[in-house]
């Protein structure tokens, strides 16, 4: 880690985080910089000061006692504690490191003293940061959010939800089973939880852990959530560049899909909400109105998944496939949530996509019967599929949400080889393309594109 001033490369912001008065904005970067947004006036936001991780920087939070103190968690494991003043260099205070995997989440306790960091293995670590002391973690933690009164809530691996007081114990005061869930969040006034999840829907909780009801809000992955100051709205993103406002009753207020937000990281600062992005600035929003506040790239939303398939259609609606000419369709594949990306090649095999779920069939070459179906399941939610080879030896190509490509090698004959990793895109990859039978184009978020090629032993390689 090196305070001071950092080159900022055109790097993908990973994490956002506003101070308690809503006036400073800090932005971390797959790049390992960290960048401070002075935004009073949102539309002309200035930079105060950037400094470096020595690797990516995947989350950060400002203390809650001491506006003047940010932490970050990075990709090395590490988490620090930096002095941000704005009219000084930023000071490098603490080092929190020794964690066995990155540090994907950071969230101070209300005292400002006890830091807690979540790590990418499913746990999360409890540190009394200023004097660097370890006090144990939190086991089966992939999410975490801290309310305004110290409860903490977790999500583990398999859904199940916690809540704790870790002033008082490391037992759960409450415990329920939220299949599903992929992020949590307090609201203002500490009373209720929200949890998105896969199927799109938003559950609202009490402390306990007891049904409020249930927002329906899409049908689209949801990745991550927060509320609007003063209570009102539940901000939430979906995986495919989706983010919304809707109140409690589940009523929309407002909706913007665009295809350079990711929204793993989304903070809220008074009447603005930020975002993370594939570009290399955050991304500031009205968050009544849902109004872009910085303008952003203007690339085009990822084409409706379909394809042309024996004179007719492949096409992806809800959680099905089907295929034939229209008015006749066939049901080729079905998944249990909302299917995001399909290809075809030479009019036999079918793939598609849900999150991480990835189905590929080989169909009769007559009737629309599927031969043989098998599922693989991605490391990580999938944005897109390409297909690659033959009927015969078939190449699954999945792009994640964020920069990696895996590949998977299927023979008919036996088990599919794979997931192997295929190559790690530093912008994200926006779109898979086939040449041929042997080659794609990987275009990522800032239009670049590079052509991949199949090796003799079947490996993807630029």
């Amino acid at each position: 880690m090196t305070p001071g001033s950092a080159a900022a490369p055109a790097a993908p912001v990973s994490c956002v985080a506003f101070r308690a008065d809503g006036r400073r904005l800090a932005g971390g970067t797959q790049a390992g910089s960290v960048t401070v947004l002075e935004i009073s006036d949102p539309a002309r936001p200035v930079t105060l000061t950037e400094f470096a991780h020595r690797s990516a920087v995947l989350a950060a939070s400002w203390n809650p006692g001491a506006s003047d103190l940010l932490a970050t968690g990075s990709a090395d494991g590490a988490a620090a504690v930096w002095r941000v003043v704005d009219d000084r260099p930023p000071h490098l205070m603490k080092v929190l490191g020794g964690h066995p995997a990155p540090v994907t989440g950071v969230s101070w306790m209300p005292d400002g003293q006890h830091l807690l960091c979540q790590l990418a293995d499913g746990r999360a670590a409890v540190w009394q940061a200023f004097s660097e002391t370890y006090l144990g973690e939190l086991d089966d933690c992939v999410r975490l959010d801290v309310s305004p009164t110290g409860l903490v809530a977790t999500v583990g691996a398999t859904g199940f939800v916690a809540v704790r007081d870790l002033a008082q114990a490391r037992v759960p005061l409450a415990g329920r089973a939220a299949p599903a869930v992929e992020a949590c969040a307090w609201s203002p006034d500490a009373t209720t939880l929200a949890l998105a999840r896969r199927d799109g829907t938003i559950e609202l909780r009490n402390a306990h852990l007891d049904p409020i009801r249930t927002l329906r809000a899409g049908d689209a992955p949801l990745r991550s959530i927060t509320w609007s100051a003063d209570g009102r709205h539940v901000l939430a993103g979906a995986y495919d560049g989706t983010v919304f406002a809707i109140d409690p009753s589940s009523r929309p207020v407002w909706r913007l899909t665009d295809p350079t937000i990711r929204t793993c990281s989304l903070a809220v600062g008074g009447p603005v909400l930020a975002t993370a992005t594939f570009a290399a600035r955050p991304y500031l929003l009205d968050a009544t109105s849902g109004t872009l506040l910085t303008p952003g790239l203007s690339l085009p939303a990822l084409p409706a998944p379909d394809r042309p398939f024996r004179g007719g259609l492949l096409s992806a609606q809800g959680r099905v496939v089907t295929a034939g000419p229209p008015g006749d369709r066939t049901v080729v594949v079905e998944h249990d949530l909302r299917v995001g990306a399909i290809d075809a090649l030479a009019d036999r095999v079918v793939v598609s996509a849900a999150h991480q779920a990835v189905r590929v069939a080989r169909i009769d070459p007559v009737a629309y019967e599927v031969e043989r179906g098998i599922t693989l399941r991605a490391p990580e939610p999938v944005r897109t599929v390409a297909l690659l080879g033959t009927p015969e030896t078939t190449v699954v190509v999945a792009a994640s949400y964020d920069f990696r490509l895996w590949s998977w090698t299927i023979d008919w004959t036996g088990p599919p080889i794979g997931p192997t990793p295929a190559g790690d895109f530093g912008a994200g990859i926006a779109a898979l393309q086939r040449l041929d039978e042997h080659r794609l184009t990987a275009t990522d978020h800032r239009g670049e594109l590079v052509i991949l090629a199949l090796g003799a032993d079947g490996a993807l390689s630029g």
